[in-house]
C-alpha cells in the first residue's frame, strides 16, 4: 500500500524530492503528509522550512520558498493542495512548467508534496510523466475488507488492546466503511475504534458485544438486519431497527430503495446458486464482498424464489402508492415490517 512504501522510503531517506499523493482515502494521504512532516522537520524550525499552499493560481511562491536554503536542517518541506495543473482541465504557464520540470531534476533541498483529493491527474501531461517516470507518483486507494480488518487489528493492538480476527472482520463489515459507494474515510473507523477504546480502557479486551453495544450501524447493515428480521416475520426486532434507522435520520423512501435492493440481490444470488454456481463463483459474478455473500447466502436459505418474486411484486406496489399520494412512505414501511407483506398466499410457496 501506498503509505507504507511512503513510511520505509522516508524512514531511510530515500524519499523522491517531488512526490504526487492522489487517491480517495484521504486519512491515508493526510497520515503520509504527517509521517514526512515528522521525519524531516524539526518543530522547532517549522516556520523557516515547512509551508502549504491551498490550490495555487500559480507557482511563484512555492518557486520563492524553495529557492532558499534550509535553515538548520538539511531539507525543507512544501505541502501544494489541489494543484488543478495535474488534470485534464487545468494548465501551468508554459515557463512554470519548464522551471518545475528543471526543479524535479534538480532541487535536492527541498521536498514537495503535491496532494489531489479530487480528481485525477492526467497521465498525457509532461509533469505526470516525469514524476511517474521518477516512481513519484502514488495513488491512496480505499482498503479492501482484508486491509480494513488488519488494520482495525493492528490499530488495537498498538494501543495494547485484544480484539479477535473474527471481532475486527466484524466491525469492519459493520462501519460502513466497505458499502457500495460509501463516502466514509479511515477518519471515520478511527473515530469508532477511539469510541470502543474510551469505553474498555479498564479491561484492554474487545468482544463481539462491545461493539454492538456502541458502535453506530450503518444504513446498509441495519438493512441487512432488516431483512433477516423480515424474512423471520419477526416483527418486533424490524420495528426496533426501523425506528433505530428513522432516529439516525435516514430518510423513508431511501430505507424502502434499500430494502428493494437487498431483495433484488437475493434473487440474483437464487437464481446463480440455482444454475449450480459455487459459493466463490457467485461472489465474483454478483461483484461482492465475502461478508455480503455469506449474508445472502444465510437469507437465501429461508426464501425461495416464488417468495422473493413475490415480496419484490409488493415492494414496487407500496413504491407506487407512495409516489401517487395513496400512502405515505412510513405507513410504507410499516407495511414491509409489520408482518402484512410477510403475508405469502400458498400458491407461491415451493
Amino acid at each position: 500500500m501506498s503509505y507504507s512504501l511512503i513510511k520505509n522510503m522516508a524512514d531511510k531517506n530515500k524519499l523522491p524530492n517531488c512526490v504526487l499523493f492522489y487517491g480517495n482515502e484521504e486519512y491515508l494521504m493526510d497520515y503520509s503528509v504527517k509521517y514526512i512532516k515528522y521525519r524531516y522537520i524539526d518543530e522547532n524550525y517549522e516556520d523557516m522550512n515547512y509551508v502549504v499552499f491551498e490550490k495555487p493560481a500559480n507557482l511563484n511562491d512555492y518557486f520563492e520558498f524553495a529557492n532558499t536554503f534550509p535553515f538548520m536542517s538539511e531539507k525543507k518541506l512544501c505541502i501544494i493542495k489541489e494543484a488543478g495543473f495535474f488534470t485534464s482541465t487545468g494548465s501551468l504557464d508554459k515557463k512554470e512548467e519548464e522551471k518545475l520540470l528543471k526543479y524535479i531534476d534538480e532541487n535536492e533541498d527541498c521536498i514537495t508534496v503535491f496532494v489531489m483529493k479530487h480528481g485525477k491527474p492526467d497521465s498525457r501531461k509532461k509533469i505526470v510523466k516525469k514524476l511517474k517516470d521518477k516512481k513519484a507518483v502514488f495513488e491512496f486507494n480505499r482498503l479492501n475488507e482484508r486491509e480494513l480488518t488488519k488494520y482495525i487489528l493492528d490499530e488495537f493492538k498498538k494501543n495494547d488492546f485484544n480484539i479477535s480476527m473474527s471481532d475486527a472482520n466484524y466491525m469492519a463489515n459493520y462501519t460502513g466503511y466497505l458499502e457500495y459507494e460509501s463516502t466514509l474515510s479511515l477518519y471515520h473507523v478511527n473515530n469508532e475504534i477511539n469510541k470502543i477504546m474510551s469505553h474498555n480502557n479498564d479491561r484492554k479486551s474487545i468482544k463481539t458485544a462491545d461493539l454492538d453495544m456502541l458502535m453506530i450501524k450503518s444504513v446498509e447493515s441495519n438493512i441487512f438486519r432488516l431483512v433477516d428480521y423480515i424474512c423471520e416475520n419477526n416483527k418486533r426486532n424490524s420495528f426496533e431497527i426501523l425506528d433505530e434507522m428513522l432516529l439516525n435520520n435516514t430518510p423513508e423512501q431511501f430505507i424502502i430503495h434499500m430494502i428493494a435492493r437487498q431483495y433484488r440481490m437475493l434473487y440474483r444470488y437464487v437464481i446463480l446458486q440455482k444454475k449450480g454456481y459455487s459459493y466463490n463463483e457467485i461472489m465474483n459474478k454478483m461483484k461482492i464482498k465475502n461478508f455480503i455473500a455469506s449474508k445472502l447466502a444465510k437469507q437465501s436459505k429461508n426464501l425461495n424464489m416464488s417468495t422473493i418474486e413475490y415480496y419484490m411484486k409488493r415492494f414496487l406496489e407500496i413504491d407506487r402508492k407512495i409516489k401517487t399520494g395513496e400512502i405515505d412512505s412510513r405507513v410504507g414501511l410499516e407495511l414491509i415490517t409489520n408482518g402484512i407483506i410477510g403475508h405469502i398466499p400458498s400458491k407461491t410457496i415451493s
